[in-house]
């Protein structure tokens, strides 16, 4: 063999990339574009010539290439498809068919030389040295393939650039699920809207123009948020993690898969109570309160801890809690409703704070009765008046800056009642451009709440 042997990457190495890759996958609904960035930390990563992510139409069932890398993607659609035999891609129909067909990673450090695949024309014809390729599967279903190869070299793919490249796969598959989800939402949405916009264009064409666009924004705008949610992630990790039969992550990397599994489920859990408990309050069933006494102090380490693998953070955010030594933090409350309060406020402040910045969450005495939990941050800010409407339902304040960050406009309506059923208070201090204080006052004592 010729050529000289890439370094392995290193653990670190590993764990940042796919995590970068992984972030990228749940940045965006628009596939085209997620692919075309990924493609690019790919090849860059495991040092390969070319590259291509080859998806299949589940309607028509032909192959389309995306995200083509120094290849020519009418040629790889016509050669994998057996419309041209000339073969103008110079790639393998062989080893893409292989890996098609059996729906297994192929890694050669020599395709020239491998006895699976010597003996295809198209292989000698490419002069095809290192060639890596994974096939693309969700639940149970063949989505496509990524290929990438080195015509010039030999050996430089590595069994640790084929389970970044598989676990990439693997999150990968979900993102194309979800894009194709959320396109067919989509259609189904306009296609429902432009019939209830017909039936009712002679009465009320103004209202029924008006109402068809507010429910195509929040639904629309709701869908996209919740599918960029984290299961992509658990998933990515935990087949990532039942591939390494070997070990070969190694502890460190290990831990940090199995805290932020634990983390993105956290945050899943969260949304899908915020779901309920807002559709209880809409039907006009009262929440319920199941006290016990808890020690608040690893409740606040937890939450902190878990939120700095929220999708949002990035390196110029710092998270701090700051709590007092000789504070007793025992309290008597709702413990998975205080978790949803100050998670839902954290994750506020950190979304409202895209530039980085520090997120502070304090916990002090209020006098022998009351305790006072805050959420700081550097963010963004607001005026008196956007503050006012915050814990309004569905009301989220239209500023340019905060235009593209998702949001439902119900976290902080339900956090003020489950405050509110607490015998609690909740106030925001805030300045554009200065941050904000979300502040919540509760008794350290089970306190019966007056009903109206």
């Amino acid at each position: 063999m010729t050529g000289a042997t890439p370094s392995t990457p290193e653990p670190n190495d590993y764990l940042a990339t796919l995590l970068t890759l992984g972030q990228l996958l749940n940045s965006s609904l628009d596939l085209h574009q997620v692919l075309e960035t990924a493609i690019e930390q790919v090849i860059a990563f495991v040092g390969a010539e070319r590259g291509f992510i080859l998806l299949v139409d589940m309607e028509t069932g032909r192959f389309v290439g995306e995200a083509v890398r120094n290849i020519d993607r009418e040629a790889i659609e016509a050669t994998l498809s057996e419309r041209d035999q000339t073969n103008r891609a110079e790639i393998s129909r062989t080893i893409v068919q292989n890996v098609l067909t059996t729906r297994e990673a192929v890694v050669s450090v020599n395709a020239m030389d491998d006895p699976r695949f010597a003996a295809a024309m198209s292989v000698q014809f490419a002069n095809l040295r290192s060639v890596l390729c994974v096939p693309l599967i969700a639940q149970g279903r063949l989505l496509g393939i990524i290929y990438l190869d080195n015509r010039i070299r030999t050996a430089v793919f590595t069994d640790h650039h084929l389970s970044m490249l598989s676990a990439f796969a693997n999150q990968a598959s979900v993102a194309i699920e979800n894009a194709r989800l959320y396109d067919n939402l989509r259609r189904s949405l306009e296609e429902r809207l432009r019939l209830h916009d017909e039936l009712h264009k002679q009465a009320t064409q103004r209202l029924a123009v008006e109402e068809a666009s507010r429910l195509k924004s929040d639904f629309i705008g709701f869908v996209a948020h919740e599918l960029r949610n984290p299961l992509t992630t658990i998933r990515g990790y935990v087949q990532t993690l039942m591939q390494d039969t070997e070990g070969t992550l190694g502890d460190d990397v290990r831990d940090e898969f199995y805290e932020a599994i634990e983390a993105d489920s956290d945050r899943l859990l969260d949304m899908i109570n915020e779901l309920l408990d807002v559709s209880r309050l809409e039907a006009g069933r009262p929440l319920s309160v199941a006290y016990h006494e808890f020690q608040l102090r690893p409740l606040l380490e937890k939450l902190v801890r878990r939120h700095r693998f929220y999708k949002y953070v990035t390196p110029k955010h710092q998270l701090d809690l700051d709590v007092p030594d000789d504070m007793p933090d025992s309290i008597e409350a709702d413990e998975d409703k205080i978790n949803q309060v100050l998670s839902n406020l954290l994750s506020n402040a950190i979304k409202y704070s895209p530039d980085g910045g520090t997120v502070t969450l304090v916990a002090k005495a209020d006098g022998d009765s009351h305790i006072v939990l805050q959420v700081q941050d550097t963010g963004l800010g607001m005026t008196d008046e956007q503050a006012s409407r915050l814990f309004r339902q569905y009301e989220r304040v239209e500023r340019d800056e905060i235009r593209n960050i998702p949001g439902t406009g119900l976290g902080l309506y339900l956090v003020k009642h489950l405050v509110e059923l607490h015998v609690g208070e909740i106030t925001c201090e805030s300045s554009p451009g200065k941050g904000s204080v979300f502040s919540v006052r509760l008794p350290r004592k089970k306190t019966q709440a007056v009903i109206l």
